[in-house]
């Protein structure tokens, strides 16, 4: 099982326990693991190329769970009551443990979780072979905006990420609501990724509360935000829209098709503010792109 070392993953599993870590350090393919889940009572699995994969490692204890959680929050939980209340804990590097167990509720909001049953560990990667797939869209002209369209694990953030740093190294003031903490991975104000010399970056607030403050005070040609997910990210888009600001967003879907299908998306496609639609698709474990023009996209 021993193999060569990968620092971005010894990294992302810095806020294990030491002896799980220890463990996870000797794991194969360390540069291709995109996340780890955890849970309770069952043996770790990570995720190679959209599937999960076993290892052959102790199972997780409920012990195990509960102390990752509060070396992910530095030992301080209700410093985090917010990203919590959401189901995830930021971690250095842009990495996110997504948290699942027994919700917490008052007033008929979910203030954060308890009795955590599973984790899951996001692995954040700087992936510089996307150049030769953005680099022909990014110019001296002003920025345009996109959709960038996948399901779940298969890089929409690496991709926006990637897209800001170009359009941002063109010259383009860009800015980036950055409200889980993904696209720039900010530690004590330093990006730990390169997303660009002219890029300015506010985390930790809606995307709707970062756009209003970034369009106020920032002067972007550009906006990138991660995954479109409730009404109020629909806003945030069409606040940049009504500036005339440029917008780079992500969304869960399959294609334009699939997007078209569902009610939320529909409403975000009505505001007719993305000129053009870029698919994710992976089959077999390896990843193509495809960019269309919105022509027949929009509702």
């Amino acid at each position: 099982m021993g193999n060569r070392q990968d620092g971005v993953w010894m990294q992302a599993i810095a806020c294990l326990p030491e002896e799980r870590a220890a463990a996870l350090s000797r794991v194969a393919e360390q540069e291709r693991i995109e996340e780890l889940r955890l849970r309770c009572g069952e043996a770790p699995s990570v995720r190679i190329g959209g599937a999960e994969r076993p290892l052959s490692l102790a199972p997780v204890t409920a012990d195990e769970l509960r102390e990752t959680v509060s070396r992910a929050a530095r030992y301080s939980v209700h410093s985090y009551a917010e990203s919590m209340r959401q189901g995830f804990l930021p971690l250095e590097g842009g990495h996110r443990l997504g948290l699942c167990g027994t919700a917490v509720a008052e007033n008929g909001s979910v203030t954060g979780v308890r009795r955590i049953s599973s984790l899951n560990l996001r692995v954040a990667r700087q992936i510089d072979a996307l150049d030769d797939i953005i680099a022909p869209y990014i110019g001296e002209g002003a920025p345009f905006s996109l959709l960038v369209l996948a399901p779940p694990g298969c890089g929409k953030t690496t991709l926006v990420r990637e897209w800001v740093r170009l359009v941002s190294d063109a010259g383009h003031t860009t800015a980036v609501a950055d409200e889980r903490g993904e696209i720039a991975g900010l530690a004590e104000g330093v990006p730990q990724f390169r997303i660009g010399r002219c890029t300015d970056i506010l985390e930790g607030c809606t995307k709707k509360q970062a756009a209003l403050m970034l369009l106020r005070t920032m002067s972007p040609a550009l906006v990138a935000m991660d995954e479109i997910t409730s009404p109020e990210d629909i806003e945030a888009v069409a606040l940049c829209a009504h500036c005339g600001t440029a917008v780079l967003a992500a969304a869960h879907a399959a294609g334009p098709s699939d997007l078209r299908r569902r009610p939320l998306y529909r409403r975000l496609l009505s505001l007719g503010v993305f000129e053009r639609v870029l698919t994710i698709e992976q089959k077999d474990g390896k990843r193509s792109y495809r960019m269309e023009k919105t022509e027949g996209t929009t509702c």
